[in-house]
């Protein structure tokens, strides 16, 4: 194999740029200009970039980290072929730092979901992402080692890995050479002379339809007990 443009030309059809914008009332310094008052400082925004990976084109169900867009005002998701669509929350795991959005759109191409309990050390991987807000970029490198932790990740099973990721690459995708999402990028350590990623297993994306689920239950049992 010389070349992964093949591969690669499939599989970034898959994987979306995020855009999580949140928004913080400003504090003031008078008695007179309190936040929330018709005189008061406007609130402040903050846009946090991030990426993520379309897992149902038919229901638009896109997987990113929790991180990214966890207590955001706006959501809106940027597509391979360059629309800029709304986004909205539809459930989230903590410990997994996982979350799932759902967009409205047509002509979407959702990725295969790989078991990443299959993934070994020396396995080669590919991981997408972006560089805040930019294209798409993509990284090549191996699994450098299995069942990780990192700090503010609850999940203690990381998938570790070598491949350099640019800022903003937060939710993209880890791809094996199959085509097959194994993990959700969750961290990198920023390192230069040790750079270092880690990922979220991808087994653990079954846990985000469960909830998903048991919410739509809990939604329907409310309705008819009306």
């Amino acid at each position: 194999m010389q070349t992964l443009a093949p591969l690669v030309g499939k599989i970034i059809q898959s994987v979306v740029g995020i855009k999580a914008t949140t928004e913080t009332a400003a504090v003031s310094r008078s008695i007179d200009m309190r936040p929330g008052l018709p005189n008061g400082p406007p609130p402040t925004t903050k846009d946090v970039y991030g990426a993520g990976v379309i897992i149902k084109a038919e229901s638009g169900l896109i997987v990113t980290s929790n991180h990214v867009v966890s207590g955001a005002k706006t959501l809106s998701v940027r597509l391979p072929d360059g629309r800029q669509l709304d986004a909205r929350f539809v459930v989230a795991d903590e410990r997994y730092d996982l979350a799932m959005l759902r967009i409205s759109a047509s002509g979407l191409t959702a990725a295969r979901i790989g078991r990443s309990i299959d993934a070994e050390p020396g396995d080669f991987v590919l991981a997408v992402g972006g560089s805040s807000g930019l294209t798409q970029s993509i990284s090549f490198g191996i699994v450098s080692a299995l069942h990780r932790s990192w700090p503010g990740i609850p999940c203690q099973d990381l998938i570790q890995t070598d491949a350099l990721l640019d800022r903003g690459s937060a939710g993209g995708p880890l791809f094996n050479l199959r085509g097959e999402v194994i993990g959700i990028v969750a961290a990198s350590t920023g390192e230069t002379e040790s750079e270092r990623a880690f990922a979220v297993p991808s087994d653990a994306i079954d846990r985000l339809f469960i909830r998903m689920n048991l919410a739509f239950s809990a939604i329907v049992d409310r309705f008819e007990a009306v």
